[in-house]
């Protein structure tokens, strides 16, 4: 079945068989057979040629500018094993892309295989959501976007409505949803009080800008990630649908990459809204290929600390708030020094994973003062729904 929805990838002109012997793209698996050789692979790189969800008019791009680039990055790992699966196979309408994305990542998923996906407009993280659904656990879903991709507008295209679709989804399998590096002034006030109702997270551009490293908890959290690439600012990143003077740097980028790589929960990654037209000299190409090499990076350097399974691997602090009912537990990995706050039980089993929530030590030291972490208050509020 695999194999009718990806189609081989053509190496002509992307793969230096004269580079490197140390470059990915001679140290990586590439389909181009009959079908993906998936045994004991760790990633799958994917690329999805869909553009209609952006551009009614449009239809295809130019992603193997990308794999050009990451083909000649270099090697950073003896034991890399991940292939480049191919192409999703291209639907008579982008429904039906979006449902061939959702069985290729479904297959993925199923053998324990992270698939990064490259697009292609971002309405297609639908499909990319809706893989998890046999899993029958809730998810979380982490988007790093300079907008919410909720605009309510008739003529609105899907990629600036997708997030609807995902958030009315039945069965809801959504359990929490993190908006990072939004920008305040694309983002309607309403939609941040929805945004609020729901408890969900939202950590605009400028908390990013006071302290970058609020964004590990979130990625940490977060089973499923999706990149528009328009958060990227236009002087770092030209070849993107939706150009704006503001947003995270290029090595930004690559950093919240890495850390969504090192995250033991993350199990998908999507990176979309990419556009060769404009992108001069292909730099934007080259600044995607260098953030999947940084997300693969963090993989292979994750700390598997999470779940708890053996307590001597970890520091416990408990902190008594005299006006809260629970006292609040803290752990510290000893391995890699993370912070995660524990929240009491939910009887409801598909919320399970839930329990532990990924903080900072700066939440530790709030709880210190006296104060409740604004994190374990949203959770408890979930859990408690």
């Amino acid at each position: 079945m695999i194999n009718k929805l990806l189609t081989p990838v053509r190496t002509k002109g992307l793969l230096d068989i004269t580079g490197s012997p140390l470059q990915m793209g001679r140290c990586m698996d590439i389909h181009t057979g009959e079908a993906p050789d998936t045994y004991e692979k760790d990633i799958a790189i994917i690329t999805v040629n869909e553009q209609r969800g952006g551009d009614p008019a449009r239809s295809s791009n130019k992603l193997d500018a990308i794999r050009k680039h990451f083909y000649s990055l270099i090697n950073p790992h003896d034991n890399l094993r991940l292939i480049d699966a191919g192409e999703v196979l291209l639907g008579e309408t982008p429904e039906e892309t979006t449902q061939n994305l959702k069985m290729v990542v479904e297959f993925f998923l199923a053998q324990r295989i992270i698939p990064v996906i490259i697009g292609g407009s971002q309405d297609l993280s639908i499909g990319q959501y809706k893989a998890y659904e046999f899993l029958g656990q809730a998810i979380n879903l982490a988007v790093i976007d300079e907008r919410i991709d909720i605009d309510h507008a008739d003529d609105a295209p899907p990629r600036q409505t997708w997030l609807l679709d995902i958030f009315s989804h039945e069965p809801n399998y959504l359990f929490n949803y993190s908006a990072l590096a939004c920008q305040g002034h694309f983002v309607n006030n309403e939609i941040f009080h929805t945004i609020d109702h729901l408890y969900f997270d939202t950590c605009r551009l400028g908390r990013l800008r006071d302290n970058f490293q609020l964004a590990e908890p979130e990625l940490r959290d977060a089973d499923m990630v999706s990149f528009d690439l328009s958060a990227i600012k236009a002087s770092d990143a030209m070849g993107v649908l939706d150009l704006s003077p503001n947003g995270v740097n290029s090595e930004e980028a690559c950093q919240l990459m890495r850390y969504a790589g090192m995250s033991d929960k993350v199990s998908s990654m999507g990176i979309y809204n990419y556009l060769h037209e404009g992108d001069n000299q292909e730099l934007t190409a080259q600044l995607v290929a260098q953030m999947i090499w940084y997300f693969v990076d963090g993989f292979y350097n994750r700390k598997h600390d999470y779940p708890i399974t053996d307590e001597s691997d970890f520091m416990k602090y408990i902190v008594n708030l005299s006006e809260n009912e629970y006292d609040l537990t803290f752990w510290k990995s000893k391995k890699s020094g993370r912070w995660w706050l524990e929240v009491p039980f939910t009887v409801d089993t598909r919320y399970e994973r839930q329990q532990l929530v990924p903080c900072a030590y700066a939440d530790y030291e709030e709880a210190m003062k006296g104060i409740l972490p604004d994190k374990w208050l949203r959770m408890f509020e979930k859990l408690s729904a």
